[in-house]
């Protein structure tokens, strides 16, 4: 990148970065998915703080919390995002925009990273307050290790698969419709076990991180007999499910990095497309 490119994208990711960060959804949407959880039973709080149920290892229990967390709040985190690429359409401003010396590429990754971040922000308040709350309730400040360990491969790669395809989607089809279609993709994708219906949970495009969980955290469930990469007998699918190996496992971050970069590259090409 040249130093002008440079410029505009730092200028672009603080600028969205700054608007994101303060609008209250942002906030509220992950505070009010994390309540309705406890309201209804979840086990967050029993996993972590109940000397009866939690596991006795510092790891299990927060690799697991990361497990809960990314799977409740990632849907909220797509949702947010949905309207934050055809918002300067609507607005009426993206011509003014492309008119500007500034490079569309470094203003789409601006934008892409610094609302990403910015939506992010409260999904990690969440999960490492309450790894920080576990590690002074057990004397184990390991745990927090182990949070920042699950946040690289697991949390990060998942939101920005997630962040790419809900800025790009929404320019093929209204933004509410593709909050439905996503929440709808997001419980057929991760909750379901594969031997119960298609799905691609247990492969290598899984958001929630299967292969990294298995390997490179040796996270196999809070009671530690959940199979959560590699094939599945009788699963449909299974060619996407290697065995699981470490290199099977910076694969599977890889490939949901690729398909990020190739979300944004389509998102890119048919906005320029348009402006022809």
């Amino acid at each position: 990148m040249t130093d002008r490119t440079l410029g505009v994208f730092g200028a672009s990711l603080r600028y969205e970065f700054r608007m994101q960060i303060r609008k209250r959804s942002v906030w509220i949407v992950p505070a009010l998915t994390i309540v309705l959880f406890l309201l209804i039973g979840g086990s967050l709080l029993r996993d972590l703080f109940d000397p009866a149920e939690r596991p006795a290892e510092a790891r299990t229990a927060v690799v697991g919390l990361a497990i809960q967390v990314h799977g409740l709040l990632s849907i909220g985190f797509g949702c947010l995002l949905a309207d934050r690429l055809v918002r300067d359409d609507r607005l009426r401003v993206a011509p003014i925009l492309d008119a500007t010396p500034a490079g569309p590429v470094a203003r789409l990754l601006g934008k892409y990273l610094g609302t990403g971040a910015a939506t992010a922000v409260p999904i990690l308040v969440v999960y490492f307050g309450f790894a920080a709350a576990y590690a002074v309730d057990t004397g184990a400040p390991s745990a927090l290790g182990w949070a920042l360990a699950a946040t690289g491969v697991v949390i990060v790669p998942g939101l920005l698969f997630v962040a790419a395809f809900a800025l790009a989607v929404p320019l093929v089809m209204p933004a509410p419709l593709f909050r439905v279609l996503f929440v709808g993709y997001w419980l057929w994708g991760n909750l379901p076990g594969p031997d119960t219906m298609p799905t691609l949970a247990g492969t290598l495009i899984h958001p929630l991180g299967g292969y990294p969980l298995d390997v490179l955290l040796d996270f196999h469930g809070i009671d530690g007999e959940d199979t959560l990469a590699g094939p599945v007998p009788g699963a449909t699918l299974n060619f996407l499910r290697p065995d699981p190996t470490p290199a099977t496992a910076w694969l599977s971050i890889a490939v949901l990095l690729a398909l990020a970069a190739a979300a944004l590259a389509g998102g890119h090409a048919l906005r320029a497309r348009r402006t022809r």
